[in-house]
């Protein structure tokens, strides 16, 4: 990703943590469905802008890997580490800056900045899928195919985004076999 991409990327970010809203109840029971009592207990362990983010990364990944159940869990958990920091919108972003600068920063701020290995050894405690403590920790691993579609479903659910995400509305599923556009 190019910096001003990067800081496109944090920006757009920044408004979606900003305006996100919970997940209803038939998109928590969907994630409840899509992963064992153990990643959901950690995915739920999760702010709720963080879930609305992991879902909306979920709905990318399933419309482009239909039926690939490992490949929507770890979207659902990527970062679940951000639990170890709790940290809101401009904490976030500041801490996310301060990283990029390599300056100096408090704990909760290092937590944030370290998520995906915090979240990975979270998910390898939990028992979890490799391919999602993989994606968690960054580290690339399996089908090329999947990986890509996994970071570019991350990339545009974060901002910056090419196309809309696919629809979150009672008629949105992690399940769905069509994109969003051509379901009835």
């Amino acid at each position: 990703m190019t910096p001003l991409r990067h800081w496109s990327h944090l920006a757009m970010r920044f408004f979606g943590v900003v305006t996100g809203k919970p997940l209803g109840p038939r998109q928590q029971d969907e994630v409840r469905d899509a992963l064992t009592p153990a990643e959901a207990g950690l995915f739920f362990r999760q702010q709720p802008i963080d879930q609305r983010h992991a879902y909306e990364v979920a709905l990318r990944v399933s419309s482009e890997l239909p039926g690939n159940e490992d490949a929507v869990a770890a979207a659902l958990l990527h970062d679940v580490g951000k639990t170890h920091s709790m940290l809101g919108a401009v904490t976030r972003s500041l801490a996310t800056v301060c990283s990029l600068l390599h300056l100096p920063m408090p704990e909760r701020w290092r937590l944030y900045r370290d998520h995906g290995e915090l979240g990975a050894a979270d998910l390898r405690a939990a028992g979890a899928r490799p391919l999602a403590v993989a994606f968690a920790d960054g580290r690339r691993t399996g089908d090329d195919r999947v990986w890509s579609v996994l970071v570019a479903a991350d990339d545009a659910a974060g901002g910056g985004a090419r196309r809309p995400a696919p629809e979150t509305s009672e008629t949105g599923s992690l399940r769905n076999s069509m994109p969003p556009e051509v379901e009835p």
